[in-house]
């Protein structure tokens, strides 16, 4: 099974896949990964780790999501869902899972624990048009 949530910065994605995957599953979440590769902030990251987090990330999802059809159960946090990711997951049946919050509630979150420039993220931000064979879920956080 392969479960991807996008939405805007700050509305909560990884606190949906923490609440939701189970031991065993994987997960992939940039910042997470980033801090794995030893990056020592939650945010923000130095330019050399969020290229190789990037790297890793790719490599990273394209394994999961051939094992998620051999039967893994798979989590992806994906912001910003590309062109070919979207096929991707299309392909892979994918559930995908919006999240959501108020313009407002998603700026006091980034003020309250993320660098600055998480305000001009979410300004920017534009949701991905996936349609899956599995369907898909909203969820307002």
């Amino acid at each position: 099974m392969l479960t991807v949530v996008t939405g805007p910065p700050c509305s909560g994605k990884t606190t949906y896949v923490r609440l939701h995957a189970k031991p065993g599953d994987i997960v992939i979440d940039f910042d997470n990964l980033a801090q794995a590769l030893g990056s020592t902030t939650r945010h923000g990251h130095s330019p050399a780790h969020q290229q190789v987090t990037i790297a890793a990330r790719r490599a990273a999802i394209e394994a999961a999501v051939r094992w998620s059809g051999k039967g893994a159960t798979v989590w992806i946090v994906d912001c910003n869902i590309s062109a070919k990711r979207a096929r991707m997951y299309e392909e892979a049946q994918a559930e995908i899972v919006t999240m959501s919050a108020d313009p407002a509630e998603l700026h006091r979150r980034a003020h309250a624990e993320r660098p600055r420039r998480w305000h001009k993220l979410i300004e920017e931000w534009t949701p991905a048009v996936i349609t899956t064979a599995s369907g898909s879920g909203s969820r307002a956080w």
